[in-house]
């Protein structure tokens, strides 16, 4: 949940969480552009910043005035300061530079200069396939009563379970079944064995599977075909392209000329001998049967299969990462009970290991580069609530809640049906259906089965602590069948407030703790190092083998681009947070020439009127200090008294039903107070009524904040000026602008794609979850010239409302919205790139040059005849880390800007940036394919381009993630999305240069 409407990484989420260096005297000394630096004397840090800087000698400053962070003696940090920055004599150059993390005192060591960086290791490891490998691959055919092919999978693995295992094989032995079911991974429409199945040789196949009971709706199981498959052949190409993919976390890569793969499945068969259980392949002399080159798909599934497999029998999964069950943190919340305050566990938060096979192919290998496969580890966090349903219905105290008053019921079934759970048992979630507050696990039997739920689950191993606590939760399972759970063993999937305020402390991964799982996870994978209980060892059945080492690229740290700001070129050492340069820019328009904001407030009920207007006037005086070319006015023209939900809405719709309000020199202020949950209630609502007649408006939540009786008035100033930087950038306003590269032919057009998925949500009408339509946004942004010193914004967007769960088929969508957006900002472009968000590697042949063919059509709509294009794919949720190599043997996450094109695709050129790079965690890059690029465009590079514009987005004063244009269209899609009408009454053309959507 966010913190704020729309602040959503605001000047408030900075104070909290930024590095912020000291305050008053103990600010750290800059270095000079011009050469010596400053000096001064070691000094205290203030007490409410976590980063402390040391004072002393500064360090000498560089040609280009870099940051130095150092000194002598390093400061003494305050009474809750986390890290400290300092030690030593500041070093020479002119470039950033990163001290030890240290005590409170500082310490010795010089700083290490992360923008000279040349390579990265990677959190990949290499493996290797030997001669002699093969795997047995048999397809499937399962069929609906009709003769259909059977749609679902669930369904289509437990025909083929209750066939294959207990009736084609039931009568082999117990414990070669057990060894077998190792090594067969069923995958839909055909299974894969790493041994040949008994019964189903090539010449008796097809095989159609007894299914007894399970056969009588008419269902039916037939094992068609045998293909004994080895490792791909690279020297075919034609098969390589054909089968050109993404397998999990990489490309399917590969190179006709040198093909490498390095894993080892089948082979170490006398190690397997010795532990005690035969091999999953031993190569069978007598057969005339020849293996065949599996494609890379089939084989990197294959793999991943068995990889899976291996987990499993070391780790608990959870969705598709591995958990160890008993080993967590714990997020606890005070409290008092009987006089004494005691804590309580609400929260666990689990280490959860990822892990997938991919192809890579590697460029510094020379040539073309080397095709490789790699395994891929990284770290993320799984949180689950303790307090369970029954402890929130019973406060607490659930021995002692035996009943409920029907109002109590009421309440319960009213905020309750229609959420989400978690079982605490599986770790599943479920939809609420109902509460049965006439029943307890030990009255309600289980459907089937002829005893209570208590029985049930005590038989499971889980015995219940209250059997007779009231009432039952029943839940959506499978196929939309009804299923109930005790409600001690389930929980919300919605963190409270205060518990999310403590997860970047306990959920955040540094570089040492991605490392210890890359070699965590590799030792689990050496055959007979890791022993499991009935297994013989973990994988000594299959023998995977990894490489000691890691895949490492050559890299560069991108540099600033060339930003101002009020005409102010911003430092180098602001670089990651230039507020404090907006904080003193002046733009200079006379106040009478500047477009005035009539500002209309809203404010809640229990704010009362004299201290809204209070928090309204500083705002206007933050917003007018700037002097820029939108001003707010003196005074509200209305202040509006409104309460919570309805009855919000209900007076904001009078409001603005007014004909005398003229939407175009109207800004609106809501300033609610109201917990976040309620969010999706009134803010979605309120947008839509506002966008549909064209105001723009900015929200503030006084339950984040009180700034109405603020504790601390520097930090409600903080919250305050981002209020007041969103206003004008909403309003159109530019506080400040990145040079593009002189390259590019201007004028051109940025554009940014993405598409908004809601959630799938428990439908009581329907009895079934069902999802809320999707929505695509598309933003259109014009830069007349490289220096792009604009006083206002040039921006055309709108939203499309799609089936559900649609991604693609947005060429119409495209085309219609770059042909308005050219005619509406009056603009024949020279250039147009294009940033899409959201779209996998399948699609790249297929979808991404349909959506292209619009681009297009909509650029030609202009008399500038054919317009150069390039078509760039941004993919964020990659599970790669990048960590500095080489720097005095520190492991390091990679520093903002890195740059990698070591690593490369097989059609595509790829390249991956670091975007921020926070403090005490891991920087996540990105993941950037070219799908397209003009000849036209050639001498523009694409990663510069990209990396400039991530300096370019309004809602941050700090480098993101992607380019500026693909976040707004993410923020757009987002807000949109959520609104009842799915953005389709939004009045787009009233918004044009307009940045409503922050």
């Amino acid at each position: 949940m966010k913190r704020s409407y729309d602040q959503y990484n605001n000047d408030h989420d900075r104070a909290r969480r930024d590095p912020r260096h000291g305050g008053g005297r103990t600010r750290p000394r800059f270095g000079s552009s011009s050469g010596a630096g400053y000096s001064g004397p070691a000094s205290r840090s203030g007490s409410h910043e976590r980063f402390h800087c040391g004072g002393g000698r500064g360090g000498r400053g560089g040609s280009d005035g870099r940051f130095h962070l150092g000194g002598g003696r390093g400061g003494r940090g305050g009474s809750d300061g986390r890290f400290h920055l300092g030690g030593g004599r500041g070093g020479r150059g002119g470039r950033l530079y990163y001290g030890r993390e240290h005590d409170c005192r500082g310490g010795p060591e010089r700083g290490h200069d992360l923008e000279r960086l040349s390579s990265c290791t990677t959190n990949m490891v290499p493996a290797e396939a030997t001669e002699g490998f093969q795997f047995f691959l048999y397809t499937v055919n399962i069929k609906e009563s009709n003769g259909e092919q059977m749609e679902s999978r669930h369904r289509r693995k437990e025909l083929f379970d209750i066939g294959f295992w207990d009736n084609l094989l039931k009568g082999l032995p117990n414990a070669e079944k057990k060894d077998l079911r190792r090594a067969v991974y069923f995958s839909g429409s055909y299974f894969c064995s790493g041994r040949p199945i008994p019964g189903l040789e090539q010449e008796k196949l097809p095989v159609s599977l007894p299914l007894g009971k399970a056969g009588e709706l008419g269902e039916t199981v037939e094992i068609v075909q045998l293909l004994i498959l080895g490792a791909p052949i690279a020297q075919d190409a034609s098969l390589i392209r054909a089968h050109c993919y993404s397998i999990g976390e990489f490309h399917v890569l590969s190179n006709p000329s040198s093909f490498f793969i390095i894993l080892i499945l089948c082979v170490l068969t006398s190690n397997s001998r010795d532990a005690g259980h035969s091999p999953v392949y031993v190569p069978d002399s007598k057969s005339p049967t020849s293996p065949i080159p599996s494609t890379l798909p089939v084989f990197v599934s294959y793999i991943n299969g068995v990889l899976q497999r291996a987990l499993s029998e070391r780790l608990s999964r959870w969705d598709n990462e591995y958990i160890v069950p008993d080993s967590f943190k714990k997020i606890t919340k005070k409290r008092r009970e009987k006089g004494k305050v005691v804590e309580k566990v609400v929260a666990r938060v689990y280490r959860a290991y990822t892990a997938k096979f991919g192809v890579i192919k590697k460029t510094s290998d020379g040539g073309d580069g080397k095709v490789q496969l790699a395994l891929t580890v990284d770290l993320r966090a799984k949180v689950m609530r303790t307090v369970s349903v029954l402890d929130d219905l019973a406060g607490g105290k659930p021995e002692n809640k035996e009943s409920y008053e029907p109002e109590e019921i009421e309440t319960a079934k009213e905020i309750w049906i229609k959420q989400v759970v978690i079982c605490m048992h599986d770790k599943k979630c479920y939809s609420v259906t109902d509460l049965l507050f006439d029943h307890s696990p030990s009255s309600l039997p289980v459907e089937g089965l002829g005893v209570y739920h208590s029985e049930y689950f005590k038989g499971k191993g889980v015995p219940l602590k209250y059997p007779h606590a009231k009432p039952m939760v029943a839940v959506l399972g499978r196929r939309n069948r009804t299923i109930y759970f005790p409600p001690e063993l389930v929980a919300g999937n919605v963190l409270e407030l205060d518990v999310k305020e403590e997860l970047p402390r306990l959920a955040s991964y540094e570089p040492k703790d991605r490392h210890e799982a890359v070699d965590k996870i590799r030792s689990y994978l050496i055959p007979g190092a890791q022993k499991t209980k009935d297994a013989g060892g973990l994988l000594p059945a299959l023998g995977i083998q990894m490489s000691n080492c890691r895949i490492s690229a050559k890299a560069t740290v991108l540099p600033l681009p060339m930003m101002k700001a009020a005409g102010v070129k911003v430092p180098a050492d602001k670089k990651k947070n230039w507020a404090p340069i907006l904080n003193r820019a002046n733009f200079n328009v006379n106040p009478g020439q500047a477009n005035t904001l009539n500002a209309v407030v809203i404010y809640h009920e229990a704010l009362e009127e004299a201290p809204a207007k209070g928090v309204f006037l500083r705002i206007r005086d933050f917003v007018n200090k700037w002097n820029a070319t939108y001003r707010l006015s003196q005074e509200p023209v209305r202040m509006v008294r409104a309460g919570e939900s309805e009855k919000h809405w209900e007076q904001v719709e009078r409001t603005f039903s007014d004909p005398s309000l003229n939407a175009q020199n109207i800004f609106v202020l809501d300033f609610v107070k109201q917990e976040p949950s309620h969010k999706a209630q009134a803010y979605p609502v309120v947008k839509q009524m506002l966008t549909k007649h064209g105001y723009i408006s900015q929200f503030v939540n006084f339950n984040t904040y009180a700034h109405h009786h603020p504790e601390e008035k520097q930090k409600s100033d903080i919250i305050l000026r981002g209020v007041a930087r969103q206003i004008l950038q909403k309003a159109g306003a530019r506080l400040w602008w990145v040079n593009i590269p002189r390259e590019l032919p201007t004028p051109t057009v940025f554009v940014g794609v993405d598409v908004f998925h809601a959630p799938r949500v428990y439908d009581p009408i329907a009895r079934k979850r069902t999802a809320k339509a999707s929505c695509a946004a598309i933003i259109v942004q014009v830069y007349r010239s490289t220096s792009n010193e604009n006083a206002t914004v040039e921006l055309y967007s709108e939203a499309y409302a799609r089936k559900a769960g649609k991604e693609y088929d947005l060429r119409d969508a495209l085309k219609t919205t770059i042909s308005t957006a050219l005619k509406e900002l009056k603009c024949d472009p020279r250039s147009c790139i294009v940033w899409r968000d959201g779209i996998g590697e399948s699609a790249f042949t297929s979808d991404a040059p349909d959506e292209i063919q619009g681009i297009t059509e909509g650029l030609n709509s202009t008399p500038a005849g054919e317009v150069p294009l390039a078509y760039v794919v941004c993919q964020k949720r990659i599970d790669t880390k990048l960590f500095t190599k080489g720097i005095s043997g520190r492991r390091d996450s990679a520093p903002s800007g890195t740059l990698v094109e070591d690593i490369q695709g097989l059609t595509n050129h790829t390249f991956y940036i670091n975007g921020s790079a926070p403090p005490r965690s891991t920087a996540k890059p990105v993941r950037f394919i070219v799908i397209r690029k003009d000849d036209e465009l050639k001498q523009v590079s694409l990663p510069h381009l990209t990396w400039d514009m991530c300096h370019d987005y309004p809602n941050w004063t700090g480098p993101i993630k992607v380019p500026s244009v693909c976040q707004m269209a993410h923020k757009l899609a987002e807000l949109a999305g959520n609104m009842a009408d799915c953005g389709r009454n939004i009045n787009n053309k009233a918004l044009k240069n307009k940045v409503h959507f922050l």
